[in-house]
């Protein structure tokens, strides 16, 4: 989230920027309209077009949660299955910074819809026609303004006929030109990304552009450009508008004039222009889009086992090899970290504190199951229930176990048990049987150097999904 709020900070910047210095001087005022609602949006999405190719997390099919019947040859002892309420996480100064957004998110929600509803209670006035406009009289200041073909206007600025004429014909423009629905959309975002303060500069600048398209359009239909220079430095005094509408009295008087008497630059100059402004953001857009803005999953990779301790026949070398092949794949999105590679007996106590030094997002604890019934195989995960950790830790064991589906032909279960690693690191952790030693067909998947890879393979992908849901 951070790095989100960061990058649609610098690419909104950058846009803005490029709009400022390129654009805004030009009378190309439909493009630069579309170019102000086109960065806006594309700046805020892009961000997070990348993760959304790249990590979209499959559906994941129901897993029973239901005790097995089966039992587990282990070192460790299984201490129970018994689920506890699962403590909430004390509050932070990230829990307090998003109360405090979500705050006043909806306070600008609030003052929306206030202003929608003030808007269509005046709607519900009776009303006369000048072409496509609903003319409303109001009593509230003496500007005018227009909410798509609403025009909203003191009844004694009709008895001017000089400026009646030229606000309707303004106004006639912002209706036409659907310009109420550039504002709705503009403070839909303000009330999401109201902390961003270039969404507040791209709301001045496309409100300031509404009323050059106004002004130019207006003087183009006959209206005298002197005498409609003179209305727009007398409506300055006028300061009053309904929320949420187009307005003849919008203030930035100096500005509307000079561009209302700029003369338009050369075709060529144009061009060269539009088409540098249209190079420079797709620079900023490749910036922002094609940057993994997520931080690193962290993962700590334990090969169960080792040296003096073999496990279940060959399943500390079977485990090393797979953890291996998992460290290979490590990269910017993935982080993999192993306790052992090579064949050394590490102790429960050494393995928690090599973990817990790492400050590790998830822990994946690789074993492969025996039973007396060689009939009996497939994949098993183990999470702990009984701390801060354990919905994550479900939750990661649910797509690590469906990944595995596809290598082994038995389904197994998700179950909870209170392995010493499961219940002292401080992170999540899952403990993952990936197959049974004991069983044939398992063994010889498992005993397999391709296959083998396969399984590596199937881990990172899960890993993939778990970051995409952080």
């Amino acid at each position: 989230m951070i790095n989100y709020i960061f990058y649609t900070i610098v690419s909104l910047g950058c846009a803005y920027l490029i709009y400022q210095l390129v654009l805004k001087a030009q009378k190309t005022f439909q493009f630069n309209r579309f170019f102000l609602l086109g960065t806006l949006l594309l700046s805020l999405m892009a961000p997070i077009m990348e993760i959304n190719v790249l990590d979209t997390m499959p559906s994941i099919t129901e897993i029973s949660l239901e005790p097995s019947e089966v039992s587990v040859v282990s070192h460790e002892i299984l201490e129970g299955v018994t689920v506890a309420e699962i403590q909430k996480p004390k509050y932070s100064i990230f829990y307090i910074l998003w109360y405090v957004y979500l705050t006043i998110s909806i306070c600008f929600a609030i003052r929306f819809i206030k202003n929608i509803f003030g808007i269509i209670k005046l709607t519900k006035r009776s009303h006369g026609r000048i072409g496509s406009l609903k003319l409303v009289e109001t009593n509230d200041g003496k500007n005018a303004s227009s909410f798509f073909n609403y025009l909203f206007i003191n009844t004694e600025s009709l008895k001017d006929k000089c400026y009646s004429d030229s606000m309707i014909q303004h106004e006639l423009v912002h209706c036409n030109q659907w310009h109420t629905l550039d504002v709705i959309v503009l403070e839909l975002l303000l009330c999401a990304f109201w902390f961003n303060p270039f969404i507040w500069f791209y709301r001045m600048a496309i409100v300031q552009n509404h009323e050059f398209i106004a002004d130019g359009n207006t003087v183009q239909s006959g209206i005298d450009i002197i005498n409609y220079s003179q209305i727009i430095i007398h409506s300055s005094h006028k300061e009053y508008r309904v929320p949420l509408t187009s307005g003849f009295n919008f203030i930035q008087i100096k500005n509307r004039i000079t561009m209302l008497h700029q003369s338009q630059s050369s075709v060529l100059k144009r061009t060269l222009k539009i088409t540098a402004a249209l190079l420079l953001f797709a620079s900023v857009f490749m910036f922002s889009s094609f940057k993994d803005l997520k931080e690193p999953l962290i993962v700590v990779v334990d090969a169960g086992h080792g040296g003096k301790d073999p496990g279940n026949l060959n399943e500390k070398d079977i485990v090393l090899r797979i953890s291996k092949q998992l460290s290979k794949m490590s990269n910017e999105k993935i982080k993999i970290i192993t306790i052992r590679d090579k064949d050394k007996f590490w102790s429960l106590e050494d393995r928690v504190n090599f973990i817990n030094d790492k400050n590790a997002d998830l822990v994946i604890s690789l074993h492969t199951n025996a039973y007396k019934d060689t009939s009996v195989g497939g994949v098993e995960a183990y999470y702990y229930d009984k701390n801060n950790y354990g919905k994550k830790s479900h939750d990661y064991s649910k797509i690590l176990l469906q990944n595995q589906l596809h290598l082994f032909s038995s389904k197994r279960k998700i179950k909870q048990a209170g392995f010493y690693i499961l219940k002292n690191v401080n992170c999540p952790a899952v403990l993952l049987e990936l197959g049974f030693i004991t069983n044939e067909k398992d063994k010889a998947i498992l005993t397999n150097g391709e296959n083998q890879k396969a399984i590596a393979k199937s881990l990172f992908k899960s890993l993939l999904e778990i970051r995409a849901t952080k």
